[in-house]
C-alpha cells in the first residue's frame, strides 16, 4: 500500500495513547455511577474482555497485511458492499476527530483558562492535528513515543503524590450490589477503551515490515493504556470514594487537587491536563489520518495531504455546533457512542471474520494473505 513505515515500538505507543486517551481523564465518573466502588473490578474485566477483541483485529491484520480496513473491507465484502461498510467507518472516524477538540475547548475553557473563547482552543488543537498530518505518520509516530513516555512519567508522579489520601475502606463492601454492575460498567468502558483500537487498523499492519512483531506490540500497547485507566479509576476511587468519582466531571483532575505538600507540590492537577492533553492528542490525529487515508483510498487520490487543510476546516465549523451542551454531549456519550462504536469495533471486525473464513474454509476462494491493497 504505502512505503511509509513505521518500528513495532511506535504502534505500542499509539496503541496505548489511543486507548487511554479516549478515557483517562473523564471515563471514571460514568464507570462509578455504574458500578460504585466496584468500578476497579469493572475496569480490570474490561482489560481481559477485550483481549479477544484484539485479537480479531490481529487476525485480520495478518491475514490482510498490505491492506487497512478500508481495504479489507472492500476485499471481503465487495466493491460495492465494502466501500458503504467503509464509509460507514470513515464517517466514525471524521466524527471523533471533530468531536475530540470540542472535548478540548470544553475543558480548557471549565478549568484551565474560563476567559478563551472556545473557537480558539479548538482552532489551535486541530492546526497542531493538521501539521501533525502534513508532517507524515513517521513523524507522529515519533512524536508519540515521546508523548506516552512523558505521560506515563507524569502519570506515575501524580499517583504516588495521591496514595496517601487512599482509603480501601472506600472500596468496601465488594460486591456489593452483585455482578450486574460490574459486567455494565466493564461493557461501557469497552467503548472507550477497547473499541477505540479499532482506528489503529488504518495503520497496522500496512505500515509495518513485520505484521506478527507488530502484533504483539498492539497489544502491549492496550495493556498499557488499559493499565493506565484501570489505575487511574482504582485510586479515584480510592481517594475520593465513588459518590464523589461518581458526581464529578473529571474525576482524575479532582483527585490531582488533593496533592499538596507544603509550598513546593501544589497545584498538581496541571500535570493531569498535560497527560490528558498529550493523549488525546495521539487519539485525534490517529482518527484524523485514518479518515484523510481512507477518504483519499476511496476517492482514489494520489496525495492524500492536499485534503489536510480543507477537512481541518470542516472540523473547526462542526467542533462548534456539534453539542450545544454539556447535557446534550453527556446524553449523547451513554445513549448514542456506546451503540455506535460497539458497532464498527465489535460487530464490524466480527462480520469481516466469518465472512473471511466462508470464503476461505467453505468457498475454498484465495483470499488474503498476499492481496494488495483497493
Amino acid at each position: 500500500m504505502s512505503e511509509t513505515k513505521i518500528t513495532s515500538r511506535q504502534i505500542i505507543s499509539l496503541t496505548a495513547g489511543v486507548t487511554t486517551g479516549g478515557s483517562v481523564l473523564v471515563i471514571g465518573a460514568l464507570i462509578a455511577s455504574v458500578a460504585k466502588q466496584d468500578a476497579w473490578i469493572g475496569s480490570l474485566l474490561t482489560i481481559l474482555f477485550g483481549i479477544p477483541v484484539i485479537w480479531i483485529y490481529l487476525f485480520l491484520g495478518r491475514r490482510f497485511p498490505r491492506m487497512n480496513l478500508v481495504g479489507m473491507s472492500r476485499e471481503l465484502l465487495g466493491k460495492w458492499f465494502g466501500t458503504i461498510v467503509a464509509g460507514s467507518f470513515l464517517f466514525l472516524l471524521l466524527q471523533m476527530s471533530y468531536h475530540i477538540p470540542w472535548y478540548m475547548g470544553d475543558f480548557m475553557t471549565s478549568r484551565i483558562i474560563p476567559e478563551t473563547p472556545h473557537y480558539v482552543i479548538k482552532a489551535l488543537y486541530i492546526a497542531a492535528m493538521s501539521i501533525a498530518i502534513l508532517y507524515g505518520l513517521e513523524a507522529l509516530a515519533r512524536a508519540s513515543e515521546i508523548f506516552i513516555m512523558i505521560a506515563s512519567v507524569l502519570f506515575v508522579f501524580v499517583m504516588v503524590m495521591v496514595a496517601p489520601n487512599a482509603k480501601i475502606e472506600n472500596l468496601q463492601p465488594v460486591l456489593e450490589n452483585g455482578l450486574i454492575p460490574v459486567l455494565k460498567s466493564s461493557a461501557i468502558l469497552s467503548c472507550f477503551l477497547s473499541f477505540m483500537t479499532i482506528s489503529m487498523l488504518m495503520i497496522y499492519p500496512a505500515h509495518l515490515d513485520d505484521s506478527k512483531e507488530g502484533g504483539k506490540s498492539f497489544l502491549k500497547g492496550y495493556f498499557l493504556g488499559g493499565g493506565i485507566t484501570c489505575i487511574s479509576i482504582l485510586m479515584s476511587v480510592l481517594a475520593l470514594g465513588w459518590a464523589i468519582t461518581a458526581n464529578s466531571r473529571f474525576p482524575v483532575f479532582r483527585l490531582a487537587n488533593l496533592i499538596n505538600v507544603g509550598i513546593v507540590f501544589s497545584r498538581i492537577e496541571i500535570i493531569v491536563f498535560v497527560i490528558w492533553v498529550l493523549t488525546q492528542f495521539i487519539l485525534s490525529t490517529v482518527f484524523f489520518y485514518g479518515f484523510i487515508i481512507g477518504f483519499s483510498q476511496l476517492l482514489k487520490l494520489k496525495d492524500h495531504k492536499r485534503i489536510v487543510l480543507p477537512l481541518a476546516l470542516i472540523l473547526l465549523t462542526m467542533s462548534e455546533v456539534v453539542f450545544p451542551d454539556v447535557a446534550y454531549q453527556e446524553h449523547w456519550i451513554v445513549y448514542t457512542w456506546v451503540p455506535y462504536i460497539f458497532t464498527h469495533g465489535f460487530v464490524l471486525p466480527v462480520f469481516l471474520l466469518v465472512v473471511y473464513w466462508v470464503k476461505k474454509r467453505v468457498l475454498k476462494m484465495d483470499i488474503g494473505d498476499n492481496q494488495g491493497q483497493k
